[in-house]
């Protein structure tokens, strides 16, 4: 997402300019399937230091779901205010230094945050970042209870069948019991035996 905003810095304090976005963002970042292109609305906003970006977007996502594992479809919608400064002054050429700007010492200086000399806003780190913080922290398929969904009712029973070893009870009704873990067990009753 990137925009040439050379026009931009050299108006006056409160101009802007506004963009509709439908911007496919394949190769963002690898972790990011989208399904379909980011879509909404940027207004560039030039401030006293340079361009305020404020954005609405929202895109659709395949994650994996948190209970059965299978990729699902997630609808994603942010907002997102950010501070960008330019590298250099759009008329003279002359590279500005951090200190002539007010702000936070690590906005002033975080390379995503910087108009480069060619007066291009690249926003793309930022608006990477905010379509992680916008997932769901525990993505999962459509069904309310884990239960219902097939997915996870085969790997449930996919995991039983593995395990079944450890739900059987000997002959004697004593659980199967690694030797190396049997002197605890003793431990154990005895400690039973003197809270009763």
């Amino acid at each position: 997402m990137e925009f040439n905003v050379a026009q931009l810095l050299k108006r006056p304090i409160g101009a802007t300019r506004d963009y509709e976005i439908n911007d496919e963002i394949e190769g963002l970042d690898p972790g990011l399937v989208p399904l379909a292109p980011l879509q909404g609305k940027v207004r560039l906003l030039r401030t006293h230091s340079g361009i305020l970006v404020k954005a609405d977007l929202k895109l659709v996502l395949e994650v994996s779901c948190n209970r059965c594992l299978e990729p699902v479809e997630i609808p994603v919608e942010f907002h997102f205010e950010e501070s960008f400064r330019p590298l250099t002054d759009v008329e003279t050429g002359r590279f500005l230094m951090p200190e002539e700007f007010k702000g936070q010492q690590e906005e002033l200086t975080d390379a995503a945050l910087i108009i480069d000399d060619h007066h291009i806003l690249d926003a793309s780190e930022v608006l990477r970042q905010n379509i992680w913080l916008a997932l769901p922290m525990y993505p999962s398929c459509t069904w309310a209870d884990p239960m219902q969904c097939p997915n996870f009712v085969l790997k449930r029973q996919e995991i039983d069948a593995v395990h079944e070893d450890l739900n059987e009870v000997s002959s004697s009704g004593a659980e199967n019991v690694d030797p190396r873990w049997a002197a605890l067990l003793a431990l154990r009753a005895e400690d039973d035996e003197k809270n009763k």
